[in-house]
């Protein structure tokens, strides 16, 4: 009876995404749905490919799993992915089936995939990592995650004990993750520690889960990501497998040790988060077996996926397009950090960071913003702060909190109506971040910001 529902949904499954192909559209998340539906074993029936490398975490699934892509694209194999598609049981169930034969053989030996982790206790059980690079566990959407210890028992429960695993040692949480897998690596950013141990307002653990006493930390980065120990049992921190040791900025070159080797490759951007998500890659490919030679070849032709950031220069001004996932405090916070410590006298910020799925039949809970540190806001060299959105007057209450000074906050209701209102007069350098969910609107943004410059208004 299995393998009748296998077959069943495999027909569906293949219609359906034949349909979507004539329609234009990328059938990356629908055919699996079906499939899945009619047989929820699906995934367990298909063949694997010989080597599957999979990708999960809160932050920088997706930048590391193109990452990866792109790499072992460049070097030669023929990759299996979902890098346009779902991270979640229909996606990788789609992803699967369309690199398929009818009777469920691979045609791609290897596959690089993107795994929701929510979606690990329904994926994993079919489906066996070779490799599971985990970038980071944070607080997320406070609908779907709830928080980090939820999270950590979906993964402690789901990843296969014999999947080798690399680990962010800097994420202590992220480090003491799925102890039932021996083959363990880790990675981790020494290059600019800070020179402070002090806490940040919002992080995610703050005493051993072992003994229950004080972490203390050497240095923090942001959230909980740095180095700590627990002074009452002596858990914390592990050493690291491969460290960013250097970062250039000038040259654009990052430093990779381990092995007993140093490695220079190009920094794709130096946002510390992408560091982060390059060393973790870099450690992935080593031990899939590529040489530093290899890696760094490929690294040369490398880029952030366009959707994620995106600079466009248009006569004197700069446009800086920058993925600010709504909902996801940490993530945000980073995006905050990073346009408002651009070395630039003064910019301009439009916040468009509304989730869009939020306004529609649905009631959105605005708490998140708390958990954001808008003071970054609150810096010199920030001219304007532009908020764009349904939730504009919210966020805006929410950076006068934080102590931002209202004379240059300007507020919109409809969010594309933020590009009529950056001032081109008091800043040459814009920041445009936005939530994925608002893509469409972030274009049309760019677009009206382009068009306002080249007619010089």
């Amino acid at each position: 009876m299995g393998k009748i529902k296998f077959y069943a949904a495999m027909l569906a499954a293949k219609l359906a995404y034949l349909a979507l192909k004539m329609l234009g559209r990328n059938a990356t998340y629908l055919p699996g749905e079906i499939a899945v539906h009619i047989c929820p074993d699906f995934i367990g029936y298909l063949k694997k490919p010989e080597t599957v490398i999979c990708v999960t975490g809160t932050n920088g699934k997706t930048t590391t799993s193109n990452l990866l892509n792109s790499v072992l694209t460049e070097c030669g194999y023929d990759v299996l992915n979902n890098s346009l598609g779902s991270n979640v049981h229909g996606g990788i169930a789609s992803a699967l089936l369309c690199n398929s034969t009818f009777s469920g053989k691979p045609k791609k030996q290897l596959a690089v995939l993107e795994v929701d982790e929510r979606s690990s206790l329904l994926v994993y059980k079919h489906l066996t990592p070779d490799y599971l690079v985990i970038n980071n566990i944070m607080r997320d959407s406070i609908k779907r995650n709830a928080h980090t210890e939820f999270i950590s028992y979906i993964l402690n429960t789901a990843v296969p004990a014999e999947t080798k695993v690399i680990l962010n040692a800097d994420d202590i949480i992220c480090a003491s993750l799925v102890e039932q897998c021996k083959n363990r690596t880790y990675f981790g950013v020494d290059a600019e520690a800070p020179d402070t141990a002090e806490l940040p307002f919002v992080r995610d653990i703050v005493y051993c889960p072992k003994c229950g006493g004080e972490l203390k930390y050497d240095y923090i980065r942001f959230n909980h990501i740095g180095r700590c120990k627990c002074e009452k049992c002596g858990w914390g921190s592990p050493a690291r497998d491969f460290t960013v040791t250097e970062i250039d900025r000038e040259n654009s070159t990052f430093t990779v040790t381990g092995e007993g080797k140093k490695t220079v490759l190009r920094l794709v951007n130096d946002n510390i988060v992408n560091v982060f998500n390059c060393c973790g890659a870099f450690a992935l490919l080593t031990r899939f077996g590529l040489s530093a030679e290899q890696i760094k070849g490929a690294f040369e032709k490398l880029e952030i996926v366009r959707t994620r950031l995106e600079t466009v220069s248009v006569k004197d001004v700069n446009i800086t397009m920058l993925l600010a996932k709504g909902q996801n405090p940490v993530a945000t916070t980073r995006c905050f950090a990073y346009a408002a410590g651009a070395e630039y006298e003064n910019k301009s910020v439009l916040l468009m960071n509304d989730d869009k799925e939020d306004n529609i039949n649905n009631s959105e809970n605005t708490c998140w913003l708390y958990d954001c540190d808008f003071s970054y806001f609150s810096d010199e060299s920030v001219a304007e702060l532009i908020i764009a959105g349904p939730r504009s007057k919210d966020t805006y209450l929410r950076a006068l909190i934080a102590g931002v000074d209202a004379s240059k906050i300007k507020i919109c209701d409809k969010t594309r109506d933020g590009a009529l209102l950056v001032d081109f007069k008091k800043s040459k350098e814009v920041f445009v971040l936005y939530d994925n969910y608002r893509m469409d609107d972030a274009e049309a943004v760019k677009k009206t910001l382009v068009s306002r410059i080249e007619n010089e208004e």
